[in-house]
């Protein structure tokens, strides 16, 4: 539907869980530590309705979106990152990830975290 990225929620499950929610699926995705400095990410989809059709054809058309997202957000980070403090980085759609916020606010949460008795 158009506009339906607006709708979209996303949530963050401290310490490696994203759960995003849209108009027509849910999607997992679960970041395990391979090495220091690599990781795998699996993704999952859940529909309501992937049947066959119409409907089949959208699952797939969603889930081959969703992997160009992920291997341009991978090029640009590597691109752009120079370890975890590199500088912000400008996507091809304008939007900005800022990978310093987002590592103080994760290591934060691991601070406190290691913090609890």
């Amino acid at each position: 539907m158009p506009g339906a990225e607006d709708n979209a929620l996303y949530y963050w499950m401290f310490p490696n869980t994203m759960l995003n929610i849209y108009q027509d699926n849910i999607s997992t995705n679960v970041i395990l530590p391979m090495e220091v400095d690599r990781t795998l990410t699996i993704f999952e989809w859940f529909f309501a309705e992937p049947g066959t059709g119409a409907g089949w054809e959208s699952m797939q058309q969603t889930i081959a979106f969703s992997d160009e997202i992920q291997q341009e957000d991978h090029r640009s980070l590597r691109a752009g990152a120079k370890g975890p403090y590199g500088r912000a980085l400008t996507t091809r759609d304008g939007s900005r990830v800022a990978p310093k916020m987002a590592c103080h606010h994760f290591q934060s949460l691991v601070t406190e975290f290691l913090d609890r008795e």
